[in-house]
């Protein structure tokens, strides 16, 4: 079972999700969360590989009964996911009442993709002008990247600390990274629309966090983005 105390655990976590793809990241959080490499199942949902038991075999795990894999009843064609491989599906996995430790670990996660969302747009803007000035010169984009990875570094180092009384904060980050993902999507213009870019990114994180979003008493009038 993932241990809250291992800093070093939730620093690799968001680096994975940074730097590699989404369902490898996803299966590294399903490890840290189970013991071993595994989907997410949780809330009525299950969120995995596309081409799972054909040249994927990492297993789907119910986050409520590690040990325990959810039947599947159900797919949802979410177009937004193809791009990543990944596929949502109805399942018959719990709610737990408390996330206790799964939230950091969720956070690391989506903290992860939402730097790898500025890293696209990052390199969609560098070295293209207007009016003869480099976009990542322009103060006002300069300042917004700046932002939005000062910030993020912010909530990964909060994210680290021990203790009971960081749940509350948490919920505060989860919050947090939304409202930051919008801006960060923006940056990339209208590529960022294209299967697998900014705004895919951002909608893969909507959907990790509707695994989530009930126990930590969320609802969706809560979640301000932009």
């Amino acid at each position: 079972m993932f241990d809250l105390e291992s800093a070093d655990s939730l620093s690799s976590l968001t680096a994975m999700a940074r730097n590699h793809a989404p369902k490898e990241a996803l299966a590294e959080l399903g490890r840290l969360l189970t013991g071993a490499p595994a989907y997410p199942a949780y809330n009525g949902m299950a969120l995995h590989a596309s081409d799972r038991d054909v040249t994927d075999t990492v297993a789907i795990r119910d986050l409520s009964q590690p040990g325990r894999s959810p039947m599947l009843t159900g797919s949802l064609e979410e177009v937004g996911l193809e791009a990543f491989d990944l596929q949502l599906s109805q399942s018959d996995a719990a709610l737990l009442p408390e996330m206790t430790d799964m939230s950091a670990a969720f956070l690391a996660v989506r903290l992860g993709w939402l730097l790898r969302c500025l890293d696209l747009a990052f390199r969609q803007l560098e070295g293209r002008e207007s009016f003869g000035i480099k976009l990542l010169h322009q103060p006002l984009i300069k300042a917004q990247f700046s932002e939005i990875n000062a910030a993020a570094e912010r909530l990964s180092c909060e994210n680290q600390l021990p203790g009971e009384s960081m749940a509350t904060m948490r919920l505060s980050a989860h919050r947090e990274v939304g409202r930051l993902f919008s801006k960060a999507a923006k940056l990339m213009g209208g590529r960022g629309l294209l299967e697998g870019q900014c705004h895919g990114l951002e909608f893969l994180d909507t959907v990790l966090f509707a695994l989530i979003r009930p126990a930590l008493g969320v609802g969706s009038d809560d979640l301000e983005r932009g």
